[in-house]
């Protein structure tokens, strides 16, 4: 393979590793942390507090969280691959970090900049980029605001959000089952502090986790917007389906009830709406969309309200409590993570862009996966 256009690698949500900038100018990694070091409070505290820094609400704003690199063994696999293909890094082949806990319109805006800063006066014909997961919302959001890009894979994108991130937020919903998946490298055990003078220091890792995450406003635009909702539901009420954004997250009994919550989601699904369902290029030459399978992808949740069965016979009430049940699969499936329909941007589940494939893996495992790398190899030439 000869390359001819230089590459560009967008990674997913929690893959860029994060430093804390110092007054001295030192920067100080605090995001990944090894699996035992998240049972050590200093370190964990101190990934907390980083992770509640400030979050950059423009582009231009100033913020003590620096991306620095990937965590380590994500992509190695895939990134491998491409050096093998005669891409040389920091001369026609870069990676994007960036800051995963802000909005994907900032990621988006800072990518487009990327880019024309590493071509400007050496390529004239774009770029072409691979990304994973979120890193295909943000490469959308990098071609709207004008960045040269020629051909894209996207390796699971939730284009039209995942349910996952709905199950996460909700302070009702038990997302115990997903928080490995979302905060990697955490032990799904439930951790203590053994200093009860402080509120924090005796909340559960999931307690804090969850907390933390209504913070994010990339979370909220994970949400499964108004596309996917008005034809595909994921919350039964009563076993009854419910369509549509305001009806699902900012009405009714389910309703996120905090104001600033409220907030994000309506920031959030405006920006979707703004960024439109139809990826960007010419879906015949230009775009490649790999999705994963197979795999039981909870995609719907029930929801139960207040009422009473009686039993005539014992002349006996039962009261069925209002609340959520376990999120589980409707059928779709997909890669663990992002349902088939998102992933395909396609709620019909067609294989709309002719340059389509499925693969039956995971979603953390998908991008290093060995058709997914021959697939995009083929692609690329």
């Amino acid at each position: 393979m000869n390359p001819k256009r230089p590459l560009i690698f967008v990674p997913g949500i929690r893959t860029s590793r994060l430093a804390i900038k110092k007054d001295n100018g030192y920067l100080e990694h605090f995001w990944p942390l090894m699996p035992h070091e998240f049972f050590i409070r200093d370190k964990l505290d101190r990934v907390f507090q980083y992770l509640e820094t400030k979050i950059r609400l423009k582009a231009d704003d100033d913020v003590p969280v620096v991306a620095t690199s990937l965590v380590p063994m994500a992509y190695d696999g895939l990134v491998r691959e491409i050096l093998a293909w005669g891409y040389k890094p920091n001369t026609n082949f870069w990676i994007f970090p960036y800051d995963w806990r802000q909005s994907n319109s900032v990621s988006g805006q800072l990518l487009a900049r990327f880019i024309e800063e590493k071509i400007e006066g050496k390529y004239d014909d774009g770029v072409d980029i691979i990304n994973h997961s979120m890193g295909g919302i943000i490469t959308r959001v990098a071609y709207k605001y004008g960045a040269p890009i020629k051909r894209v894979a996207y390796i699971a994108c939730p284009h039209f959000g995942s349910p996952l991130a709905y199950f996460v937020l909700h302070p009702q919903i038990n997302s115990q089952q997903f928080m490995s998946s979302i905060y990697p490298y955490v032990p799904t055990a439930h951790w203590r502090s053994h200093d009860t003078t402080d509120i924090d220091s005796r909340k559960t890792l999931y307690q804090r986790r969850k907390e933390l995450f209504v913070k994010f406003p990339s979370i909220y635009e994970l949400l499964p917007d108004e596309s996917y909702l008005n034809d595909r539901p994921m919350l039964f009420a009563d076993d009854k389906p419910t369509y549509g954004v305001d009806e699902t997250y900012l009405r009714n009994d389910w309703a996120f009830k905090a104001q600033d919550m409220q907030t994000n989601v309506r920031k959030a699904m405006e920006f979707k709406k703004e960024l439109g369902q139809e990826l960007p290029g010419n879906k015949d030459h230009d775009i490649l969309v790999i999705c994963g399978t197979d795999k039981i992808t909870c995609d719907a949740i029930k929801y139960q309200t207040n009422f009473h069965v009686s039993i005539a016979q014992r002349k006996t009430t039962y009261v069925m409590q209002r609340g959520f049940s376990i999120p589980y699969d409707s059928g779709q499936h997909g890669d663990g993570h992002v349902p088939i329909a998102s992933a395909m941007a396609s709620i019909s589940g067609l294989q709309e862009y002719r340059n389509s494939v499925l693969i039956p893996e995971v979603h953390a495992f998908l991008p290093n996966e060995k058709t997914t790398i021959e697939t995009i190899r083929g692609f690329l030439s």
